[in-house]
């Protein structure tokens, strides 16, 4: 997709594709949004995404799936997806989530975000939900939020080193001080603590 001006129905020049070997064969340059088709023929899945995200580095790569279990969701997030969208969605549903991918944030279906098994029990370092936005404001570095809010927004860490000029080792380690006192593993269980907290407003 080639982002032009006003707003979002009319805002988007769309190029369709069938496969990833004829979207790598596009112009790279004015790409905002990749919307990918979990299912494509030949190379697919998260190889395919994160072919995509070599392709079209400064894109938002957006996963759209028929399958919308836990599991499947959480992988495509991990790979560093900007947006899981399950193809069930109405078209004011996936128009609501393209806008917020748009606006250089991760869309994680709510279904997902509040499910049983991705809500977890307090562990002893982690910080309760109340307490979660002040924790991000007040004590997190500055440099440890700009890294924390750019992994939620989906971006790997080499593109998150690039960004801030720092080295991807530096990125490494501040996402897993951030982890632990988070009481998570990965960005996902993070992204998901702090939606589930409504703390995303913390990280500016």
């Amino acid at each position: 997709m080639h982002r032009e001006t006003g707003g979002v129905a009319d805002a988007l020049q769309f190029q369709a594709v069938l496969d990833v070997e004829a979207a790598c064969a596009l112009p790279c340059s004015d790409v905002d949004l990749v919307l990918l088709d979990y299912h494509l023929p030949g190379l697919s899945g998260v190889p395919a995404l994160q072919r995509m995200q070599q392709r079209f580095e400064g894109a938002s790569v957006c996963m759209l799936s028929a399958e919308s279990g836990s599991d499947h969701i959480r992988a495509v997030l991990d790979a560093g997806a900007s947006g899981f969208i399950p193809k069930s969605y109405s078209e004011a549903d996936m128009s609501m989530a393209l806008r917020l991918v748009l606006r250089q944030r991760v869309y994680v279906p709510a279904e997902f975000v509040f499910s049983e098994d991705v809500v977890r029990g307090h562990e002893a370092d982690e910080v309760g939900s109340e307490d979660l936005a002040n924790f991000l404001r007040i004590d997190l570095s500055t440099r440890q939020r700009e890294v924390l809010a750019l992994a939620l927004k989906g971006l790997p860490n080499k593109s998150i080193a690039r960004r801030l000029d720092i080295a991807e080792g530096t990125v490494k380690v501040h996402l897993s001080m951030v982890y632990r006192a988070l009481g998570v593993k990965n960005r996902v269980s993070a992204l998901c603590r702090v939606l589930q907290a409504g703390a995303a407003h913390a990280l500016g």
